[in-house]
């Protein structure tokens, strides 16, 4: 076997390299069959109603609604009528990055990693906004749509409207208990850096914590403090996000796609994939290739026409 095990979960496979971040605001939105995403989807509810399906169940949602999907989860649109929302997606690179700062963050690190990664979720945080905050979303919404185009290449600017939005979401999440905000972690924001980076590394907790200069029963106690996850569940989480992409835009057969996410063994994988999303690795690929391909050419013509 050859070749990066990364570059098949690549977004510019899609996308122009400069665009880590774009926007599009869908006026009249059709019916659309289960599809997942290779990035981290927002999607902001605007107006009309339609039946929407997630791995959650069936919500009839309307104005206000608003969704967090991370890579490979999969929804589905039925029974639109006059739906209109905005459809916000960013490569997954940027959570080990730049915004690998937010894990600490008591409300942005819910959002984005505690809610959609904990099991019941899977990979999806649903919330709805009130109006001010609605209006407050579509006013930043409307200025990434404006940059979502190759000849506005200003990253910095983007990634400032991004933490705007992802702000004002995060703000009304539901209420949670009195926990005290966890304190910031450097441990913490390395480790997710090094398996964002290369989740389809040998990794063990020792080796992990070794890496960034802690205890290994600490680097848990830190991780799940700020995560709601271990570190090795975050692990897991990652390489299964990076198989779901392989999966639906690669080639490789499933046994070689467990190796290039760090699983050999395929029946390990299977275990595995089937237990985060209910289906194989065959099965899902046969449910989500053809959709998904034509997902990721429909974002890439909004993306180029601005």
């Amino acid at each position: 076997m050859t070749g990066n095990p990364n570059i098949h979960v690549s977004w510019s496979r899609y996308f122009d390299n400069v665009l880590q971040i774009v926007a599009a605001l869908v006026e009249d939105h059709e019916d659309y069959p289960p599809h997942d995403h290779e990035f981290v989807e927002v999607v902001v509810v605007v107006g009309g109603s339609c039946l929407h399906e997630t791995a959650l169940g069936k919500k009839q949602i309307t104005r206000g609604d608003v969704f967090i999907f991370r890579p490979g989860a999969w929804h589905a649109y039925s029974q639109c009528k006059d739906l209109a929302l905005y459809d916000c997606c960013f490569f997954p690179g940027i959570l080990g990055r730049e915004l690998s700062w937010m894990i600490e963050d008591p409300l942005l690190g819910r959002l984005l990693w505690s809610i959609p990664l904990s099991p019941a979720q899977h990979g999806t945080a649903l919330l709805r906004l009130p109006e001010s905050a609605l209006r407050k979303c579509r006013k930043t919404l409307d200025e990434l749509v404006g940059l979502s185009t190759p000849d506005k290449v200003s990253h910095p600017v983007r990634l400032g409207l991004l933490i705007q939005l992802l702000a004002t979401v995060a703000q009304h999440l539901p209420a949670k208990s009195n926990r005290t905000p966890p304190k910031p972690n450097p441990s913490v924001i390395a480790a997710l850096k090094l398996i964002d980076d290369h989740p389809e590394h040998a990794w063990t907790l020792a080796s992990l914590a070794a890496r960034v200069h802690v205890l290994p029963d600490y680097l848990t106690r830190a991780f799940n403090k700020v995560a709601a996850l271990p570190p090795m569940a975050y692990l897991r989480r990652r390489r299964l996000e990076m198989a779901t992409s392989l999966l639906v835009r690669s080639e490789h057969s499933v046994g070689e796609i467990g190796s290039l996410v760090g699983w050999p063994d395929a029946n390990y994988f299977t275990r595995r994939f089937r237990a985060e999303f209910g289906l194989t690795p065959t099965a899902y690929r046969m449910r989500f290739s053809k959709v998904s391909q034509a997902t990721a050419k429909d974002a890439l013509k909004t993306a180029a026409s601005g």
